[in-house]
């Protein structure tokens, strides 16, 4: 770093995780977390961010110069106050996810430009008697000045979902402060699935739901290292196949998304790093517009893994031969039915970024209608479109031998004879692309991508009331106006009457 810019290196990142000491869990206590594989993998999809904002290729669409610091930082740690920050940020995520499928800094960052909204927020609220905005500003200065990349930790385990947070069994369902003291506060509770959190420096803890005054011990919003004492991260998923094949691909073999559970033990928040404490009435305020941003991060990221889907597609048809007409299918509209799904998420983006709307703490948002709907349609589509990649690819890709045999110069022929499709196509080509599509479709980690596409950030039911509350004046006016027009026969008839009479008037008078 110098003193004009805040930008570390890859490397730096990772160094800077290897001088800390979390308590990290998988089937046991990890002693060197960062040099377990999975881990390191998902710290290699963190690690491309660092590289791409020092390469020439992608520096303005990757950094930005701080109002608060004056220094050139990452954009993920930028709060957008301009339409041009909302779509340099877009572009950022969208290059991103088409080499990694998730860039799964979106989340911290989304945390960041809600604490910079929802606090000033609750200190207008409270005539500004609180101070929780200033307090963030200067932990954002620290984010940037030291090029972070914090992880969002949002949604609580939750417990019975029939049941009130005070009322659950297990109190530990839901985050909560626990303590106050005049230094801070002391808080427990669990969050899950919490992405980025196994290799992030710093969590960033906000609520995730509305709290009534009951429960208002939930309504605190916070940031801790990772390594505060009392915080343990839990690995989560099934063992993910390792992919050390010649042929394998990036994705698994280089790149991971491993989400963590986080658990908070009576962890100590010094009062300079809590942004909410009890303020139960913006509980839903904070968890409504991480939503929306994290909703229209995913109208980013997800035409890209859409366009990845139809890349697939295209090419395996190709190498299969089915390119087209194929018996009573068509495989190149099988291939458009996936494409126009990234085409209409776009759009949904595009409209989101044109709509957005300036809040009381100069930070812009997205207009919530289109950011949902973008989210919305890319949920209710994305199982659809890697049913068709499935139909397309055949029952090749999760069947597939063990790489080594094509290497076999006594069994090579027998691997000749399952992968040869198309004149022209090797047979490691073949494996390759049966083997990309596996990992995207028919592996742990295409689960977790399937999961991703419906809950995160929340299911299409959430997606479905943010979009029908926001619209619901505009659906109002739609039905008025139907009502006025199907009822301009009453106003015609009672002009009638009225018209008769000025006739009836009129014509003695013209007589006369």
């Amino acid at each position: 770093m110098n003193e004009k810019e805040a930008l570390r290196t890859s490397d730096q990142y990772r160094e800077a995780l290897k001088r800390m000491n979390p308590t990290i869990i998988k089937d046991r206590v990890l002693e060197n977390p960062y040099d377990d594989e999975d881990i390191q993998k998902g710290m290699n999809v963190v690690a491309l961010s660092y590289d791409l904002a020092r390469d020439k290729r992608y520096r303005e669409m990757m950094t930005v110069i701080s109002p608060f610091t004056g220094k050139i930082i990452n954009r993920f740690n930028h709060i957008p106050f301009t339409r041009e920050d909302m779509k340099k940020k877009q572009q950022m995520i969208n290059t991103l996810a088409k080499e990694v499928f998730c860039a799964q800094r979106c989340v911290g960052g989304d945390a960041l430009h809600t604490l910079f909204v929802g606090t000033y927020k609750v200190d207008k609220s409270n005539k500004f008697e609180t101070n929780y905005h200033e307090r963030f500003k200067k932990y954002l200065k620290y984010i940037q000045d030291n090029d972070i990349s914090p992880c969002g930790a949002v949604t609580d385990g939750k417990g019975d979902r029939s049941l009130l947070p005070a009322d659950q069994p297990e109190k530990d369902s839901y985050v909560r402060i626990v303590r106050k003291t005049d230094e801070g506060i002391y808080v427990s509770g669990i969050k899950i699935p919490i992405t980025m959190s196994l290799y992030s420096e710093e969590i960033i803890a906000i609520p995730g739901l509305q709290f009534n005054r009951d429960n208002a011990d939930c309504a605190v919003a916070f940031a801790v290292p990772a390594d505060t004492e009392g915080v343990e991260m839990y690995v989560l998923g099934p063992e993910i196949k390792s992919l050390q094949g010649r042929m394998s691909p990036t994705h698994g073999k280089k790149y991971l998304n491993k989400e963590g559970m986080v658990v908070f033990n009576n962890v100590f928040v010094p009062r300079e790093r809590v942004f909410m404490c009890g303020e139960y009435r913006f509980a839903a305020t904070f968890a409504n517009m991480f939503a929306n941003l994290h909703r229209f991060a995913y109208t980013a990221c997800k035409p890209a893994v859409y366009e990845n889907l139809t890349g697939a597609a295209m090419l395996i048809s190709e190498y299969n031969g089915t390119r087209g007409e194929y018996f009573l299918s068509n495989n190149s509209e099988k291939s458009f039915e996936i494409y126009k799904t990234a085409i209409t998420v776009r759009g949904m983006c595009k409209a989101a970024i044109e709509d957005a709307y300036e809040t009381e703490s100069g930070a812009l948002m997205p207009d919530p209608v289109f950011a949902n709907m973008g989210k919305y349609i890319s949920s209710e589509n994305f199982h659809k479109a890697i049913s068709i990649l499935q139909d397309m690819a055949g029952g090749l890709p999760p069947n597939l031998p063990y790489e080594q045999l094509l290497e076999n110069k006594d069994l090579r022929d027998r691997m000749a004879k399952l992968l040869t499709r198309k004149k022209g196509i090797s047979i490691e080509d073949q494996y390759a692309l049966n083997e990309l599509i596996r990992v995207m479709v028919a592996s742990s980690e295409g689960g977790l991508l399937q999961f991703g596409s419906k809950h995160g950030g929340g299911n299409k039911e959430a997606e479905k009331v943010a979009i029908y509350g926001n619209s619901l004046r505009a659906m109002n006016a739609c039905k008025n106006c139907i009502q006025r027009m199907s009822q301009e026969y009453k106003v015609n008839q009672a002009d009638e009457p009225e018209q008769e009479e000025k006739v009836v008037r009129k014509t003695p008078v013209s007589q006369e």
